[in-house]
């Protein structure tokens, strides 16, 4: 059976996908910082052969890939420093194109067809200048795998993550929900949200890992589904359950580029590209992949302990 190196194993979707990967008896390493927190640890029950270290110590990495197939890279963004990650990656792809690695998926935004000609938005609403460095950024990641050398290579770019209206995501500029009952964004009433559930994430990956030359050379835009933003809300409402409502407030186009230009947290819901996300995702395609998809409700009924743990 094959073995698959993934990183940020311990993370939401390196996880789900462990758990997916060992269901079907494949091999899994991976490098963690603590080989005795409560993430650790539960990947060890499944299982999966942990190497202590970072992905900046090269000795660990070199012991972790060594004897892998496959590689699934998911590397957390640096706002501070849009060189570190893009460098990372090149050093994980060099080490393992060495070790014998054939098939690399890696994981980035869909935001990064906003930045790529042929599926950037109205000029208008593109991408902010620090957002543009970050697209950038994850497309400089992609880069590293389609330069590593690997025989396949495979980009999943995914949506607006389900995650995010939860701990601890709630904190990367979506508090304003739980605080206020309200969520401030860009988007309009009527321009879809196309959310994605970190487990159909990881189903991606793995059908994609299975079928090596089926997605051989895509970038693939992943969703599960899209809603409008207020549905969306109204749903996550009514599995919070205390008869609180959360009310979607939507800005103007001014209103986006003060946001931005005061430097405010909630830069993360203040780009008017988003509205044209839903021009790059095919539903249909990737139902075809995987199967059913992960309806937002079912998402919350899921993960109910942690809507509980975040809002009541």
């Amino acid at each position: 059976m094959p073995t698959v190196f993934v990183t940020s194993a311990t993370g939401s979707v390196g996880s789900a996908l462990c758990q997916q990967l060992r269901d079907i008896g494949w091999g899994v390493r991976a490098t963690t910082q603590n080989p005795d927190s409560k993430s650790a640890l539960a990947l060890k029950a499944l299982g999966v052969e942990l190497i202590p270290g970072d992905w900046d110590n090269e000795e660990a990495l070199r012991t972790g890939l060594a004897g892998c197939d496959k590689l699934f890279l998911c590397l957390l963004p640096d706002l501070r420093d849009f060189n570190k990650v893009p460098n990372r990656a090149k050093t994980i792809a060099t080490i393992a194109k060495a070790a014998g690695v054939k098939q690399a998926v890696g994981l980035t935004t869909l935001g990064a067809f906003g930045v790529e000609e042929g599926t950037k938005p109205p000029p208008e609403h593109a991408p902010s200048p620090f957002f543009t460095q970050h697209f950038h950024a994850k497309k400089r990641v992609e880069q590293a795998l389609i330069d590593g050398g690997f025989d396949y290579w495979t980009i999943l770019r995914p949506g607006f993550f389900m995650a995010n209206f939860l701990e601890p995501k709630i904190h990367m500029g979506y508090a304003e929900i739980r605080e206020n009952g309200t969520w401030t964004n860009s988007m309009t009433a009527t321009s879809p949200l196309g959310l994605i559930d970190h487990v159909d994430i990881a189903r991606f990956a793995v059908a994609t890992f299975q079928k090596p030359q089926h997605l051989n050379g895509r970038f693939l835009p992943v969703v599960s589904e899209e809603l409008p933003v207020q549905e969306t809300l109204d749903q996550l409402a009514a599995a919070i359950g205390n008869g609180r409502s959360i009310k979607a407030k939507f800005m103007s186009d001014e209103e986006c580029a003060k946001t931005q230009a005061d430097g405010s947290w909630r830069f993360f819901s203040s780009e008017t590209c988003v509205r044209y996300m839903s021009d790059y995702t095919n539903l249909d395609e990737l139902s075809d992949l995987v199967g059913r998809l992960t309806t937002f409700r079912e998402f919350l009924e899921r993960e109910k302990d942690g809507v509980k743990e975040t809002y009541l």
